[in-house]
């Protein structure tokens, strides 16, 4: 043959033939109930309807015969009577008659039975009539002349058709019999061919389940990532070998697709690292810019300038401008100090004390400031990058709570996660908060420094130098419009080593 039967037409073909198998069992079996054994139980239900009826017949006989005409009970002879006629017209209409259903004989006795038992039937009311009356001599002699001999007859004729009955029953039992040896060795025939037809499908499914299990083998060496494993056999060409090819080819290719994802992510690796390096240069550019910026003014002018002006504001007895001018030089000092990489926290804590003292100045109660520092925190001794925090505050002041009319409160948590190794600060405001768009544009923004930005110039410096120092520092930011801001940021936790401390408390800032 040119073409090969499918896995799929070869297993339809033997379950086609299976059910053809089952359903011609079943039919048989049908057949067997309905036809045969349906025969064997109607012969048997006639026989005992005729037997029945004989019965019927002799008790109602021998009731009459041992009855005494001169002295005998009446009543329980009409009782007797009354039962066994019961009796006869339960099981009369159960015997077969009909002429399409038994022999001719048979039927012809069937007859002579009914019209004697009529007979019988109305001499023996006669004779119920007599002995109702208290004749008891003309009971007696209707007794011997009609209702005896009438009864005779119907018992005779009684015991003919149950013979003739047993006799038809001969011949049918023959043929119904042969009839049934033959079904049985049909039904022998077809529970082979069933058992055949089951071994059959047993051992392909056998054969099915092999190339299954190597195909599951292979599939969980490619989830261990294991690409060079031998490949599936393909032994034949029926659909489990064309799975099994299909298998090894998405194998291969799964193989060329992850070395070209290793060799990609090689690359991707080498770029990162070369724009990690281009930030770092360019952060160095804009620490060298605003160098350069700050040395455009003689620091040394600036600050005996202050000088003068504070020791004018001594003289005049002007002691909150007094307080000022100090505040801002010491802003200013911080501002053109060197540029140390880590300073203590309590220098930062500070330098914002002094730029909330300038800023409460000019806008009084309006602007309020809350620290909450734990109580675990070295402010002395906890170290963090220089000018991370003043940023931070001065933004909440100027966009969050100068725009509000009624002023607002911008609240400071400091903790340290220990368990990570990280300080949190929080600064929140309850100030107008930022529209969802222009929050979005600013989380996308500060992610990358790669362009001038001269709106919240703080946070982007402080952000791009949290990119730089560690890969665990971030800053979050969530606003919700009228409500305020809370800014977030995680940085590295640098403390004396031999100091030990309990709390690690929970930080939220609300």
């Amino acid at each position: 043959m040119g073409r090969h039967m499918t896995l799929k037409g070869r297993i339809g073909l033997c379950l086609g033939a299976f059910f053809l198998a089952l359903i011609a069992q079943i039919f048989l079996s049908f057949y067997q109930s309905n036809t045969v054994l349906r025969e064997l139980d109607d012969q048997m239900g006639n026989f005992n309807a005729i037997s029945r009826f004989q019965n019927g017949v002799e008790r109602s006989l021998n009731a009459l015969d041992s009855y005494r005409w001169e002295y005998g009970d009446s009543d329980e002879l009409l009782d007797e009577l009354h039962g066994s006629f019961s009796t006869m017209n339960a099981w009369l209409w159960r015997i077969e008659g009909e002429i399409d259903t038994v022999s001719e004989e048979q039927y012809l006795l069937y007859q002579a039975l009914c019209t004697t038992y009529d007979s019988y039937v109305e001499f023996t009311d006669q004779l119920e009539a007599e002995i109702e009356t208290g004749s008891s001599a003309e009971a007696a002699q209707l007794y011997y002349n009609k209702v005896s001999p009438c009864g005779g007859y119907l018992r005779q004729y009684a015991q003919q058709l149950l013979n003739q009955a047993i006799g038809d029953a001969q011949e049918t039992y023959t043929t119904v019999s042969a009839l049934s040896n033959q079904i049985k060795w049909m039904q022998t025939v077809v529970a082979g061919l069933c058992l055949v037809l089951g071994c059959i499908m047993a051992y392909s499914v056998m054969k099915l389940l092999t190339p299954v299990q190597q195909l599951i083998g292979a599939s969980q060496a490619i989830a261990r990532r294991e690409f060079d494993t031998p490949d599936v056999p393909v032994p034949r060409q029926d659909e489990m070998g064309q799975l099994a090819d299909a298998f090894n080819r998405m194998k291969h290719s799964m193989a060329q697709q992850v070395n070209t994802l290793r060799e990609k992510n090689e690359i991707e690796r080498e770029l990162h690292r070369q724009k990690t390096e281009a930030l770092e240069l360019q952060n160095r550019m804009e620490r060298s810019r605003l160098q350069q910026l700050r040395s455009q003014i003689d620091p040394h002018f600036l600050f005996n300038t202050l000088n003068v002006i504070l020791q004018t504001a001594g003289q005049e007895t002007a002691y909150r401008t007094q307080a000022l001018i100090t505040a801002l030089s010491h802003l200013l000092r911080y501002s053109l100090m060197s540029n140390d990489e880590q300073v203590p926290l309590s220098r930062e804590v500070r330098i914002v004390d002094e730029y909330y003292s300038i800023y409460h100045v000019r806008f009084g109660d309006r602007v309020k400031m809350r620290w909450r520092i734990s109580d675990s925190l070295e402010l002395t001794e906890t170290m963090v990058p220089s000018f991370i925090l003043q940023p931070i505050v001065e933004n909440a002041f100027k966009h969050g709570i100068s725009p509000k009319e009624e002023g607002g409160v911008v609240r400071i948590r400091i903790n340290p996660l220990r368990d990570k190794g990280l300080l949190y600060i929080s600064v929140c405001d309850n100030g107008v908060g930022i529209p969802a768009d222009q929050l979005a544009q600013l989380q996308t923004a500060l992610e990358t420094s790669s362009e001038e930005r001269w709106e919240h110039i703080g946070i982007y410096n402080v952000a791009a130098r949290l990119r730089l120092r560690d890969k665990r520092c971030r800053m979050k930011i969530r606003s919700h419009e009228g409500r305020g801001t809370a800014i977030a940021l995680y940085l590295p936790l640098v403390e004396p080593l031999e100091e030990d401390f309990d709390d690690d408390p929970s930080v939220d800032c609300g």
